[in-house]
């Protein structure tokens, strides 16, 4: 289907072009366009996993990777995370398999990519599926190997604060010739996503742009949402806070079911080649928190790598009191969140799979998440190392203060 400047929003030409750019880049045969990355996660568990069997998955996550999985068939066993990287523990997982275990979803969470090869070998010699929660983690390699192609489908998502962004979208990808076919026959009966949906997505990315641009933001933007945390006023607080109601779904999710646009995937092809650039500064960015925090024992940091298997998307740390570091870091002009992911296997939503999962609800309540995003400036992450390392009473150089 050839395009015209008037068929931006049609599904056309670019579609495949982008599948066939990410096939490419992840080293699989098969690559499939879906309109979210809950779009894929709920596709791949209806295609890979029989109805009513069991899927092992992180209960840190967002609730309606959850969703995904009930909506497809699928019966959620929460398994416990490792606290440093915030993934599913391999050996927790392992430890839940029983005979009704149809998958095992591992998510790869603030682009910590988690370490697959053993975990595939494990699923491949019983049978089980092996899904890629890689939405967070675009760009990422495990010894040379993109991630998303060490299971039997990988999760992309190309949202707006993704490191490949078509404003919504995301990508399936799978070495599965019979996975993919379905996956096509199914998108085949969906609707273009609405203009709305997008041009909302379009505003908010703009709006988010001007508001981060240095000029607005330091002398305006944050000290006005520095005043609303202090303050605790709560209509400016929910404006960066998300899982605010997290509501149990059955049923397949309708609003999810319809088509990236050719418009978006034009958008994501024209970034493509940035991705890579983007990693590395994350990576530089986290090396900075990593040289400036490392020696703080009060923090949990991620683990280091500058190997490419960790992007970054934040650099993710762990404190008890949260709470209180905060206050003190937007006091002192940083502008950083809490991470509010909960613990889904201690939601009352989700009561019916309740499993008592303890580190998973520590890093719920602990996480803190340093900003690393291309247009984030050096002096800005030093700035927040300067703070953090003042909260703990110790100057940039090691030094305790007097």
């Amino acid at each position: 289907m050839r395009e015209s400047a008037l068929s931006g929003f049609s599904v056309g030409d670019a579609l495949p072009r982008l599948e066939d750019a990410v096939a490419r880049r992840v080293g699989l045969p098969h690559a499939v366009a879906t309109a979210r990355a809950r779009t894929g996660l709920f596709l791949a568990v209806r295609q890979l996993v029989e109805p009513g069997r069991e899927v092992v998955l992180s209960p840190y996550t967002i609730h309606e990777v959850v969703n995904m999985v009930i909506c497809a068939g699928g019966v959620p066993v929460f398994a416990d995370i490792d606290r440093a990287t915030c993934n599913l523990d391999p050996a927790a997982a392992q430890a839940a398999i029983t005979e009704s275990t149809g998958a095992v979803l591992a998510t790869h969470l603030h682009g910590l990519a988690m370490d697959l090869e053993p975990m595939a070998r494990w699923c491949a010699a019983r049978g089980i599926a092996l899904i890629e929660d890689a939405a967070q983690a675009f760009g990422a390699r495990v010894g040379g190997r993109s991630v998303g192609s060490f299971g039997d489908a990988g999760v992309f998502s190309f949202g707006m604060y993704k490191n490949l962004t078509s404003f919504l979208g995301g990508m399936l990808v799978t070495p599965h010739q019979e996975a993919a076919d379905g996956w096509r026959r199914a998108r085949s009966s969906y609707p273009a996503t609405p203009f709305g949906e997008i041009l909302g997505e379009m505003g908010r990315a703009a709006s988010t742009d001007l508001a981060t641009w240095p000029p607005l933001f330091r002398p305006l933007v944050f000290p006005l949402f520095r005043f609303g945390y202090l303050r605790g006023i709560g209509w400016l607080n929910s404006r960066v806070t998300v899982e605010s109601n997290p509501l149990a779904r059955e049923g397949e999710p309708r609003e999810y079911m319809v088509q990236m646009r050719s418009a978006q995937a034009k958008v994501a092809l024209d970034r493509m080649e940035g991705v890579d650039e983007d990693v590395a500064v994350r990576i530089e960015h986290a090396r900075r928190y990593q040289e400036g925090l490392g020696d703080l024992d009060a923090l949990l940091l991620p683990p280091w790598r500058e190997d490419g298997s960790h992007t970054y998307s934040y650099f993710p740390v762990q404190f008890e009191d949260r709470e209180a570091l905060i206050r003190h870091m937007m006091r002192s002009g940083c502008d950083v969140a809490a991470q509010h992911l909960r613990n889904c296997a201690d939601l009352p939503c989700f009561e019916a799979y309740a499993r008592d999962c303890p580190q998973a609800r520590l890093t719920a309540a602990s996480t803190i998440l340093l900003p690393t995003y291309p247009r984030y400036g050096v002096e800005d992450v030093e700035r927040n190392v300067r703070a953090i390392r003042c909260f703990f009473g110790r100057n940039p150089g090691g030094a305790v203060f007097s």
